[in-house]
């Protein structure tokens, strides 16, 4: 009997120490997560800095774009859908500019702007995974919330490759989960051929 109990004492305190660590862990994710959803956006209400130089007196669309990113990157956002719009006045057909344009104003809060140029992106280039991943995002965080309408997005996206280069495994099993965190990481940890 003796022996027994000691077996069970070496097997309990790993299980508490590992669940303990769990739920600390899905109390910060969860904050985290919501903190994003909620908090401030701090690429657009502050200034950042980078390495790039800002493009100078830009004419055709790729160079308007470029300018676009510089200013969104240096986080003045207002200025990068000025110069969005300008490529995408240059060039009507240019998907990774009405992309970028909608991804800028999701972080800025205009979700019906973002959603109206993201699908514009996927009407020029439906094999174009980003527009796919940032529109299922506003789906299923930001709102208007539809969350089929995510999943089904996601899904394209890692259709179309996605899977290697961003985190829409983990949203789409946070979509799937209606954002139940410990449900997600359950889903996404344990189902190995989850996002193939």
């Amino acid at each position: 009997m003796g022996h027994t109990s000691t077996i069970h004492t070496k097997i309990k305190k790993p299980l508490i120490v590992g669940i303990c660590i769990l739920f600390v862990f899905l109390i910060f994710t969860t904050l985290k997560v919501y903190g994003l959803v909620t908090g401030p956006d701090t690429q657009c209400s502050s200034r950042h800095t980078t390495a790039a130089s800002s493009p100078s007196l830009p004419k055709k669309a790729e160079e308007f774009f470029a300018l676009a990113n510089y200013k969104y990157d240096i986080g003045k956002c207002q200025e990068a859908i000025t110069a969005y719009t300008n490529a995408i006045d240059a060039n009507p057909s240019y998907a990774e500019a009405y992309n970028n344009r909608g991804y800028t104003y999701m972080r800025l809060r205009n979700y019906d702007a973002a959603l109206i140029d993201l699908t514009k992106a996927i009407s020029l280039k439906n094999t174009y995974a980003e527009p796919y991943m940032n529109r299922g995002d506003i789906y299923n965080f930001y709102g208007p919330i539809d969350r089929q309408k995510a999943i089904a997005d996601y899904k394209k996206a890692i259709a179309l490759g996605a899977v290697h280069n961003t985190s829409v495994c983990g949203h789409l099993a946070m979509a799937e989960t209606n954002n139940l965190i410990p449900l997600a990481l359950l889903k996404f940890v344990f189902n190995r051929g989850y996002c193939k």
